[in-house]
This record gives structure tokens, sequence and C-alpha cells, in this order.
């Protein structure tokens, strides 16, 4: 998902703005309020050389395309720009959740709050409205359109999501989609993303590490292919696993599906795992580590049985933290 059409969809309830000034907001409305995520819950932590840009990859950038020991990890890089990438989407979903939640709503009920209807200004002859319900410690959120003039049953979902709390401010288990194959069909331009049909979020903020992760369902398919998620930990350990279908990794004629763990601390340091799980390289596995400037200090190939390690695996940060915990 490209920062443009993030910046698009934000763009889609600028009436909100509007109201956004003014009114007054009840303890209840706060409890609903804290059950929407905001960009700390969901972001991936990344080193700070990562954050301030240095040494991201390109776009254009082919995975892989020549590791040497000493020399600059391109898979670290492209890990790091994955996470970023992985910020701008969720960043993108987030800030549409921002203006309700700095809003006071339109209507309350016991179990229920309604911000809207509002006229849809990027979708002329459209209105929306957002609509939250609550069952006891669990939340479900609609982000909702309709023609103007329709009736309730006119109504149709771009953005569902849920929130079930436990433990604190935010802290809980939650989930959030955007719906571009119903857009699609309802007449909206999803723009250059007419190649998705959906994407979702699942999160959990309960216990550490938090952990998030980024389903891409392609148009016609019927489940996710691609998929990021995002682990961190207090003491600032990053991780981004993502799976990669498609790519030309490997040459000969199939494309590889990619499995990619990276893990790294704040100043940088951090280790990958590489998986192939289908393509001309089945069953490959590459693993490396590198300092905080990303240059590797260890690789190890399980298919090269003269030379299969390269440098020290000594120099591999430890991220255990970030194991999962039985």
């Amino acid at each position: 998902m490209r920062e443009p059409l993030m910046r698009k969809l934000a763009l889609a309830l600028p009436c909100l703005l509007a109201v956004a000034c003014g009114g007054d907001f009840s303890n209840d409305d706060l409890e609903f309020q804290n059950a929407l995520p905001q960009r700390e819950d969901l972001a991936a932590k990344l080193p700070d050389s990562a954050r301030s840009g240095q040494g991201l990859g390109t776009r254009g950038q082919r995975l892989g395309a020549s590791q040497v020991l000493g020399g600059t990890s391109q898979l670290a890089l492209q890990a790091y720009q994955a996470g970023t990438q992985f910020n701008t989407s969720v960043d993108g979903l987030l800030s549409l959740l921002e203006l309700f939640r700095n809003a006071p709503p339109t209507t309350r009920e016991t179990d229920r709050r309604i911000w809207g209807p509002f006229p849809a200004d990027e979708h002329p002859g459209h209105e929306l409205r957002f609509v939250m319900n609550r069952q006891g410690d669990s939340f479900a959120y609609l982000l909702q359109y309709r023609p103007q003039g329709g009736g309730e049953g006119a109504w149709w979902t771009y953005l569902p999501g849920t929130f079930k709390a436990d433990g604190g401010i935010r802290k809980g288990t939650g989930t959030l989609a955007l719906d571009l194959k119903e857009a699609r069909k309802n007449g909206f331009d999803t723009k250059e993303a007419t190649a998705l049909d959906r994407l979702d979020i699942d999160y959990q903020t309960l216990a550490l590490p938090t952990n998030v992760e980024l389903l891409f369902t392609g148009a016609g398919a019927t489940t996710p292919l691609t998929r990021y998620a995002s682990r961190q930990t207090p003491q600032g350990l990053g991780e981004m696993a993502f799976r990669l279908p498609g790519v030309d990794f490997v040459p000969g004629g199939l494309m590889e599906t990619l499995d990619i763990l990276a893990r790294w601390t704040p100043d940088g340091r951090g280790v990958l795992v590489l998986n192939i799980l289908e393509g001309d390289a089945k069953g490959a596995q590459y693993t490396e580590c590198w300092d905080a400037r990303t240059r590797i200090t260890f690789m190890q190939r399980n298919w090269d049985f003269l030379n299969p390690t390269e440098g020290s695996r000594a120099t591999c940060p430890d991220v255990s933290a970030l194991d999962p915990q039985p």
C-alpha cells in the first residue's frame, strides 16, 4: 500500500474537521475512543538509522542480489524499508480513525456512539458515518457509506474494526481492515490499489512483545498471500517477519515465495533468517548478522556443504527477548 493512496484515504473525511472543534466528551465517550488504536500501539520499531532514512534501499532493489561478508547487507536494508512501508500503511488507516477520535459523537446511546452522517466530499452523491458498539469489554466499529437519500439498509462498510479491552487503556487485542473490493463494487475509485481486494490488520497490545500483522489479499484471491508482522519489546528490540510471493530471487524458470524474519537492536545491529518456501531453490535457508552500520558479520547457507558459514556467529546480537514464550 503506497503513501499517495493513504493520503487520499485520509482526505476522504475532511468534513469531520469542521465539527471536531468544540463539544464535550463524557467519561463514557473516552472509553469508546480508547478502543481505537493509535500509532504508537501499532507502528514497527525501527533503529534510529532506519528512521532517519540513512541507508534505506531503493524501491527497485532486488532482494539478496549480492551478499558479501563485510559488505552492506541488502537484506537488512530491505527489512528496514519493509518496516517503513509497514508504518506508512498503518498510518494511512489510523489517520481515518484519528478524525473520529478528536470529534465528539453526533449520537450517544448507552452502548453505542455514532458520528454523522456527513457528506462524503471525496465521493459526491454519498454520505458517511462512523458507528461504534460496545458489549462488555468488546467494541466493534464501522466506517460506512451510502448514496445520499438512501435508507438504513443502503449503508455499506468500508472499514470494519474490533477491540477487546484487557488490562488497561488500549491494552488488548484488535482488528482493523480496509475493504477495497466492496468499495469498487459500490463505484468508488481505489486508485493504485486496484490489484488489492483487502488489507487486514490484527494486533495485540496486551502482552509483551506486542504484535501487529498486516495481511494483503490480492484482487480475486480467497486468502491473503502477502503478510507483514511486527513485534517489539520495551527495550527497543524490533522484529519484522514477512512473506513475499512471486519474487524473482534465484535465476531459473520459477518465481520464489520468501519467508523472512529480521530482528534488530536499537543501535541497528541485527540478524535475519530467509527461507525459500517455493520456487527454483525451494528449501534453501540463508542466515546473516550485521553490525550497527549494516555491514555483514556472519553468513550461513544450508545448501553450501563446502563453505556453509563465513564470519563469526558471536557477532550476532542477542535478540532472544523476542522469542516466543512457552
